[in-house]
């Protein structure tokens, strides 16, 4: 399991839920990292709030 951060509507950062995803090991032609932190970019925050093109 890894945990996802999803954004099913639109609002304030209340809306980011944290939800656990089943993920499949990799192929053997792939790689799987770990990440440690994320970030949202300025694209996502305008998408969160309605406001994207």
């Amino acid at each position: 399991m890894t945990r996802i951060v999803r954004i099913h509507e639109y609002g304030d950062a209340s809306v980011l839920k944290l939800e656990e995803l089943d993920v499949q090991a990799p192929a053997a032609d792939e790689v799987q990292i770990g990440v440690k932190a994320i970030g949202l970019n300025r694209a996502e925050v305008m998408f969160r709030n309605h406001a994207y093109l």
